[in-house]
C-alpha cells in the first residue's frame, strides 16, 4: 500500500477508537470517507525527531512480464472450492432439466387429453347439426301449407 492509504487507514482506526459516533459508522459499514483526525489520544504524540516505526522490507514483485504463481496449496484450494461450485451448479442444472421434463409429460399428457375432447366435442357438434337440420325439416313440412 502507497503511504498515503497506510496514512488514511491509520486514521480511520484513531477515529474508530477516539469516537463512538465515528465507530458505529465504522461497524454498520456506513463509514463513507476517512474522518478527520482523531482528538483524545494526548500523551501518545511520538517524541520530538522520532520517527515512524520501519516495516519489514517488501518481498520483491514480479519483474515485469513475469507471474507469480501461487503456493500449490492455494491452487489446489482454489481449484477445489471451483470444483465443489461446479459440481454444485451442475447438480442445480440436472434437477432443473429433471423438472422441466416431468412439466413436458404433465404438457403432453394435458395436451393429449384436450386434443381427444376436443375431437368428441366436433363429433357432438356434427350430430347437434344434423338433428337440427332434421328437426328444421320436419318442421318445415308441418308448418307449410302443401304438408
Amino acid at each position: 500500500m502507497s503511504e498515503p492509504v497506510l496514512h488514511e487507514v491509520e486514521q480511520i482506526l484513531h477515529a474508530v477508537l477516539a469516537d463512538p459516533g465515528v465507530a458505529t459508522q465504522w461497524m454498520a459499514g456506513r463509514l463513507v470517507k476517512a474522518p478527520d483526525a482523531a482528538r483524545g489520544f494526548t500523551g501518545l504524540e511520538p517524541a520530538l525527531g522520532a520517527g515512524p516505526p520501519r516495516r519489514a522490507a517488501r518481498p520483491a514483485a514480479p519483474a515485469k512480464g513475469q507471474v507469480r504463481r501461487p503456493e500449490p496449496e492455494a491452487e489446489q484450494a482454489t481449484a477445489e472450492k471451483l470444483a465443489d461450485r461446479a459440481g454444485m451448479d451442475v447438480a442445480a442444472a440436472e434437477e432443473e432439466v429433471r423438472a422441466a421434463g416431468e412439466r413436458l409429460e404433465t404438457a403432453r399428457a394435458v395436451s393429449a387429453d384436450a386434443a381427444a375432447r376436443l375431437k368428441e366435442a366436433g363429433r357432438a357438434a356434427e350430430k347437434g347439426w344434423a338433428r337440427a337440420e332434421t328437426a328444421a325439416r320436419k318442421a318445415e313440412k308441418l308448418t307449410s301449407p302443401e304438408g
